[in-house]
Parts: C-alpha cells; sequence; structure tokens
C-alpha cells in the first residue's frame, strides 16, 4: 500500500494523521508520501520528525488532482490510499481497508468509515450528482446528499479517504488535471468504476476519526469558482457541451444574485486553483 496526503499548511492536522499512521498495524506493509502544495508552516520538513515519510515539495499550491498524480506516480505499491490530513486512523484501520479490497475482484475502490471526534459516524458514500446537487455543493462548500446500497456499496464515496487500485486509475491515464483542479476528480474515478461494473465500498472494520479542522481557504472565492469549473467539466463530458455552459451560466446567475460578485466574476472568467492547466 501506498498512502498519498496531499498538505497545505495544516501541520498540526498533519502530524497527528502521520502520528496514527505510524502507530497502525502492518505498518511495515505500507509507505507514506506527503506532497506539500507550498506551504509556509512547518508540513514541508515533517519528515524532520517522521523519518520514514517521503515528502515532495511543490513551489505552490496547484490543486490536489496535479499533486495527486505527482504523489501516485511517485507511489511504489499496487494500492493507493488518498488521504485528508484532518483523517486519524485506528490502529487496524489501514490493514483492514486493504484487506477487503484485496479480497474481493468486484471491488475497485473502497473507504474507510469515519467518525467525528465525539464517536459519531459520518456518511461518506453518496449517488453520482446531478447537476443541481453539483451545482449546491459547488457555491455553498456543502456535502452532496447521502446515500448508499443495502450491501454498503455506494456509487461514489467522500474523496477524505479514498483507496483504490492504481492500476485503474492508470488505465485513465491518472487523475484529470485539465478539467480538476482542487476538486472533483475523483468523483470522474467513481463514475469510471460504475462504467466498468465494478463496486466502491465502505468498510465497516475500517474506521478512523475525522477533525474538521482544516484552514479555512485562504479566498473562498477562488476555491468555490474552481468548485464550479470542475462540476462543469465533469458535467460537459457526461451530459454534453451544452449542459456544462448551462450549469456554469446557473451557477453564475446564482452568484449573482447572492450578491457574491466576486464569485459572479470568476465564474465568468473561468478562474481555478491551477491557473497553469
Amino acid at each position: 500500500m501506498s498512502i498519498v496526503i496531499v498538505a497545505h499548511n495544516c501541520e498540526a492536522a498533519l502530524r497527528r494523521s502521520i502520528a496514527a499512521l505510524e502507530a497502525s498495524a502492518g505498518r511495515e506493509q505500507f509507505e507514506i508520501l506527503t506532497v506539500d502544495a507550498g506551504s509556509t508552516d512547518g508540513c514541508p520538513r515533517i519528515d524532520a520528525g517522521f523519518p520514514a515519510v517521503t515528502v515532495l515539495r511543490l513551489p505552490r499550491n496547484f490543486g490536489k488532482t496535479r499533486a495527486r498524480n505527482i504523489g501516485m506516480r511517485t507511489a511504489q505499491a499496487d494500492l493507493i490510499l488518498f488521504l485528508d490530513p484532518g483523517v486519524e486512523v485506528r490502529p487496524g484501520a489501514v490493514q483492514a481497508l486493504a484487506s477487503t479490497l484485496e479480497s474481493r475482484e468486484d471491488l475497485t475502490a473502497a473507504g474507510l468509515a469515519l467518525e467525528d471526534p465525539s464517536g459519531a459516524p459520518i456518511q461518506t458514500a453518496f449517488n453520482l450528482p446531478t447537476p443541481s446537487e453539483l451545482a449546491e455543493a459547488s457555491l455553498r462548500s456543502v456535502p452532496l446528499p447521502r446515500a448508499s446500497a443495502a450491501d454498503g456499496t455506494a456509487e461514489a464515496i467522500d474523496e477524505t479517504a479514498f483507496m483504490v487500485r492504481r492500476n485503474f486509475v492508470a488505465g485513465m491515464n491518472y487523475l484529470d488535471e485539465k478539467r480538476f483542479s482542487e476538486h472533483w476528480s475523483l468523483l470522474e474515478v467513481c463514475w469510471q468504476i460504475r462504467n466498468a461494473g465494478k463496486k466502491i465500498l465502505v468498510v465497516p472494520a475500517a474506521k478512523a476519526v475525522f477533525h474538521p479542522d482544516a484552514p479555512a481557504p485562504s479566498d473562498e472565492n477562488l476555491y468555490a469558482a474552481d468548485r464550479v469549473s470542475g462540476a462543469a467539466a465533469y458535467i460537459s463530458k457526461h451530459l454534453g457541451f451544452g449542459s456544462g455552459i448551462s450549469f456554469r451560466i446557473k451557477c453564475l446567475l446564482s452568484a449573482l444574485g447572492s450578491l457574491r460578485l466576486r464569485l459572479a466574476l470568476s465564474i465568468l472568467t473561468g478562474n481555478r486553483l491551477d491557473p497553469t492547466q
């Protein structure tokens, strides 16, 4: 297994997450790679306290999609776990997640069973979203409506703790950096998994705590515009170019209607976190 964590100015959360991984059962069976997205705190030097961790340092924040691709291409294992710094795994969680994925050929991806710090379960499974659901999630940074099948499988799961077979993503030519910058690239992976007739499962035995203490984005309008841009690209790919344009227009009008003028301008100009793509 290879665990890929994208970090940006979240040193305390990153230290907590890596400490939990280092205490995991079967630690010798996985590598930990941190891709630092141009942090100005101690994230780029996290390997000083955790010498077994590999740190890949980027000059600036290009978004999670490019950072994850860099981590995945550097990783040596067949199973990749994309983990947010806010996730603190239980001792046997990573091993349980990988064992489940390896034992079932019908599964292509699997997720940790997350809890909040009080122990209450956090639902992470959902159906592939409609354009209206994507608009709400993109403009207001709210979760997509949750849903899963009776057997625990789902059409999609949150990217907070997402394990996937590397060969499947490699077969997609890795994550699509041209369409997605910070948001929705793993949603595209979920769509491709369903299209291939495979399954995604949240593994009940693979438990972890999610701490919602990540620093707020430095520019929420830019991040919201990035979400809209990625969602529009997803919709264009699967519902047609006209549907993607219509989605952008509706989001633009919604931003204008709520007097979020900077956001409206960002949507109009196609702003995204990684302007180089």
